[in-house]
C-alpha cells in the first residue's frame, strides 16, 4: 500500500496596495532615518493691513545738504582747509574724516503729509544718514513708521508713533525698535518693506539724492 504524501500549503494573503502605501513610510524611516523638511511658508503680505493703514514708500541714496551747506566734496573742504591753515604737508586722513562725517550727518528729507483719509504707514529708507523731518496736517494719522537704510536714520515730528528700525548702524530714538537686518532702495520697493508693514505699497517715491516730498489723498 502506498503512502500518498499530502502537501497541505497556507494560501497566499491577498495583496493590498493601500496597506502598503501606509507602511511604506515607516519601512523608510526605520531604515534610512527620518530626513527634516526644507519646506517653508511665506510671510504673508495682505492687500491691505487690519487697520485699512495704506503703506507710503520714499527710498533715497542720500538726502539733500542744506541751503548754507558746504556742498563740495568732503577731500576738496579737507584741502581747502589745509590751504587756509597754511599747512605745507597733506593733513592725515583721519583729520579728513570729520569734513566727510559733517557733511553726512547734516542731510535731511522732508515729507508733508496731508492725506488725512486712512491712518497711515510711512516707509522711509536711505543708505547714507539722514534726518527725516515729517510734517503732519490736521487730521493725519501716522500709524507706524519704518525707518531702514545701511546708516544711521533719525526722524523727527512724529510724537509717539511706533518707529520699527531695520539700519546696520544704530538708528536711536524714543520710540525707536531695532527689529531686524538692514534693506534699502530708491528704484523700487524692496519686498522686505513690504513684509515689514504686512501690506502692499500704495505709492513710491525714489531718488538717488532726496529733498522734499509730499504724501496726498489719492496718490499712487
Amino acid at each position: 500500500m502506498h503512502s500518498v504524501e499530502i502537501n497541505q500549503r497556507t494560501p497566499p494573503h491577498p495583496f493590498k496596495p493601500g496597506l502598503l502605501a501606509a507602511c511604506l513610510p515607516l519601512l523608510l524611516a526605520s531604515c534610512c532615518g527620518s530626513v527634516p523638511s526644507t519646506i517653508t511658508q511665506g510671510p504673508v503680505i495682505k492687500s491691505k493691513s487690519a487697520s485699512q493703514a495704506a503703506l507710503h514708500v520714499i527710498g533715497v541714496y542720500q538726502g539733500q545738504l542744506p541751503e548754507n551747506a558746504d556742498k563740495r566734496p568732503w577731500w576738496a573742504q579737507c584741502q581747502a582747509a589745509q590751504e587756509a591753515a597754511g599747512k605745507g604737508e597733506p593733513m592725515t586722513p583721519q583729520a579728513c574724516q570729520s569734513f566727510f562725517n559733517a557733511g553726512r550727518d547734516q542731510r535731511t528729507i522732508r515729507v508733508n503729509v496731508s492725506d488725512e483719509s486712512t491712518p497711515i504707514i510711512l516707509g522711509l529708507m536711505s543708505y547714507e544718514a539722514v534726518i527725516w523731518e515729517i510734517k503732519t496736517a490736521p487730521g493725519v494719522v501716522i500709524e507706524k513708521v519704518i525707518l531702514a537704510g545701511y546708516h544711521q536714520q533719525r526722524i523727527q515730528g512724529v510724537g509717539d508713533t511706533q518707529v520699527d528700525v531695520y539700519s546696520y548702524d544704530n538708528s536711536p530714538c524714543d520710540r525707536c525698535v531695532q527689529k531686524g537686518r538692514y534693506f534699502y532702495a530708491y528704484e523700487r520697493v524692496p519686498v522686505e518693506m513690504e513684509v515689514a508693514a504686512g501690506v502692499r505699497a500704495s505709492s513710491f517715491q525714489g531718488n538717488y539724492t532726496g529733498g522734499t516730498y509730499q504724501i496726498f489723498k489719492g496718490m499712487q
